[in-house]
């Protein structure tokens, strides 16, 4: 049985060091939409030319909702804007590691959030209780795999509800994140 299992770690950072009770980590669910993502990925269409899928694990999304983990979460109960009118930040792409090196059977994405993003516009304070990963595909583009100016995932806040993520995690104790501090997520992806 081949099971994809992730583990979640985030932590707040006050000019470099690391905010005591700040630190929260533990496993999330992949999501139906994941699952789905997984399977065609993998898979051509009838032609055996082109792919079912083109996009990749790409955005991380913030929230300060909760719910269960459940593989039947289609989107994040409260999203919070990072900056203004975007909800969906890109992944720190120079940080993607695959930390059982030279076997890639995971993955680990990296997220820091500034001082200023999640707190800005008169906002000093956010209680961070959801987190999720999204592909750079656009559900009503047949997953055109991209930026969002180029055709990809839509990215802004006021699209946020209709955002399925390929997984989920909920903090049942939050993270304070304030305009002060830097809020660091690593999520690694286990095959």
């Amino acid at each position: 049985m081949i099971e994809v299992k992730g583990w979640v770690r985030t932590l707040c950072r006050e000019r470099g060091k690391i905010v005591p009770g700040s630190r929260r980590e533990g496993h999330n669910v992949w999501t139906n939409t994941g699952r789905e993502y997984n399977a065609m990925i993998q898979t051509y269409k009838p032609d055996g030319v082109t792919p079912y899928r083109e996009d990749r694990i790409y955005y991380l999304g913030v929230g300060t909702g909760l719910q269960t983990e459940d593989p039947g979460v289609t989107a994040l109960v409260n999203p919070v804007p990072y900056v203004a009118n975007t909800f969906l930040a890109a992944l720190d792409a120079s940080a993607t590691d695959f930390p059982l090196s030279p076997t890639r059977t995971t993955v680990r994405y990296v997220r820091a959030y500034a001082e200023d993003h999640l707190t800005f516009g008169g906002v000093t304070s956010v209680a961070i209780s959801e987190l999720a990963l999204f592909t750079n595909g656009n559900p009503q583009n047949g997953f055109f795999a991209g930026p969002a100016a180029a055709g990809g995932r839509q990215t802004d806040i006021v699209t946020a509800s209709q955002q399925a993520p390929n997984a989920y995690k909920a903090l049942l104790e939050p993270v304070e994140k304030t305009n002060a501090l830097e809020f660091q997520v690593e999520w690694e992806i286990r095959y």
